[in-house]
């Protein structure tokens, strides 16, 4: 079979980010059976990078350029669509789309994320291919909570963007033939606002071979606290602050350290680096950098989908604390993870695992199997394996 996987980032299993490490290992998924062609965008200098290493010699793969003038222009240009949808529209993407779909007899287009639907009206012009789309999160919720956490003209934009989510997004949906999301809750989701009734659910992948990570022997920090995230996401720069102003407010006896983990910490957030709060950047190896902890924590506030940091910090055996907001798709009724709302919720759970290290073990050994049973690769490939015959 002949497919096209497009995509608004890099595909990679060595993306800097989670969508792209999932993207990445769906597209080693498909060619393994398939004829696969890649059409993406290169964002910034370390997907240049990925694309000069990974893509070099493959005459199957294309990629355009997008920068902030392209972007804008393209925003500027497009202003029926919301502005992440808009910044897609990109009129050489266009063109090597239909191009490659009418020189290489696609059968179908694998896309990768809701800003890609838009180009679900090639099936005007090819009448027998097939558009399947990955709903990374549901757009929709995303931004109905950024409308409830802002105000005054912010409100009033938000909720125009909104309104231009809700009316694209169900639009490219009902035209897809086949539809998949990363976690059931987000399935229920598209049911409830589209009516949407033929997603399939496939299962993350994040990055890490679980098997191989049992090889791994770090040392962990006493007392050591870890937060997740790629920080240039505002969601996580404020989820990271957040946690910063609670850590602060521990008693000094409990000797808490505190270690913020991702790429693109800002000025403000790399301001704070102290005795007890090491801000990381960029690192070589997350795994080894989360396995140094004793305990994940993540008061996010924003955001939708399945959040990849937390199933990873889960998975590599850390008790996780976080809200539901962050254990969306993962364990929503709070069975495996600690569910907590306030800062004050989080400054008490955060104790009484500081101060109590069989639960920590015990906890930790629960979540970890719970990952690592439900949440595993070998199901997604089952399932393309369906889809893709």
């Amino acid at each position: 079979m002949n497919i096209l996987h497009i995509s608004p980032y890099v595909p990679s299993v060595h993306a800097s980010h989670a969508g792209g490490v999932c993207m990445g290992k769906e597209l080693e998924a498909l060619r393994k059976k398939h004829n696969v062609f890649v059409l993406s965008f290169i964002n910034d200098e370390k997907e240049e990078k990925l694309v000069e290493k990974e893509f070099k010699n493959d005459n199957k793969s294309f990629f355009v350029y997008s920068n902030t003038y392209t972007k804008g222009l393209n925003a500027l240009t497009h202003l029926n669509k919301p502005i992440f949808f808009g910044i897609r529209s990109s009129c050489k993407f266009k063109k090597l789309l239909l191009n490659i779909v009418r020189e290489n007899s696609i059968d179908v287009i694998h896309a990768e994320y809701t800003a890609m639907g838009q180009f679900v009206w090639i099936k005007k012009y090819f009448a027998n291919i097939k558009f399947n789309l990955v709903e990374h999160d549901v757009t929709k919720q995303s931004y109905d909570r950024y409308c409830m956490g802002s105000s005054g003209i912010k409100r009033v934009y938000q909720k125009w963007q909104s309104n231009l989510v809700n009316k694209n997004e169900e639009d490219y949906l009902k035209k897809c033939d086949q539809v998949f999301t990363l976690n059931y809750k987000d399935k229920d989701l598209l049911s409830k606002y589209y009516g949407i009734q033929n997603a399939e659910v496939i299962t993350p992948y994040y990055g890490i071979d679980f098997d191989a990570v049992q090889n791994i022997h770090v040392e962990k920090e006493e007392n050591s606290i870890c937060f997740v995230g790629l920080m240039s996401r505002s969601e996580n720069h404020e989820a990271a602050m957040r946690l910063i102003h609670i850590i602060q407010e521990l008693p000094n006896e409990l000797n808490v350290k505190l270690n913020i983990i991702g790429a693109y910490p800002n000025d403000e957030l790399k301001s704070y680096e102290s005795s007890r709060i090491h801000i990381t950047g960029f690192v070589d190896s997350i795994e080894e950098e989360i396995l140094k902890n004793e305990l994940a924590v993540f008061p996010l506030m924003h955001g939708a989908g399945i959040k990849f940091k937390i199933l990873l910090s889960a998975g590599l055996g850390l008790p996780v604390i976080t809200t539901d907001i962050g254990a969306e798709g993962i364990d929503e009724e709070g069975e495996y993870v600690s569910l907590v709302k306030t800062d004050d919720e989080f400054k008490s759970e955060i104790i009484k695992y500081i101060d109590n290290d069989d639960l920590r073990k015990e906890k930790a050994k629960q979540v970890k199997d719970y990952v690592l049973d439900n949440f595993n690769w070998e199901k997604t490939e089952n399932l393309f394996d369906t889809i893709y015959r």
